[in-house]
């Protein structure tokens, strides 16, 4: 499955790990380890109610985590 707008990535990127969501052009942020910026990307995820995408450092999907809105 490939991500879909709105969802967040988790991907390595030079020498850092960033999130991005998808469909936006510019990151929502960096971190040094990818532990961080999973820990972020969950958060974020989470917030809005998407698909996480956790890339391997190579680019390939490596997990997929799903966090559906709340209902009230």
């Amino acid at each position: 499955m490939e991500p879909a707008d709105g969802d967040v990535e988790t991907f390595h990127d030079g020498s850092v790990w960033k999130n991005k969501v998808v469909g936006n052009t510019r990151a929502s942020g960096s971190a040094e380890t990818k532990s961080e910026a999973v820990a972020a990307g969950r958060k974020l995820a989470i917030k809005r109610g998407t698909a996480h995408f956790i890339h391997t450092k190579d680019g390939r999907i490596g997990e997929r985590r799903t966090y559906p809105r709340a209902r009230s």
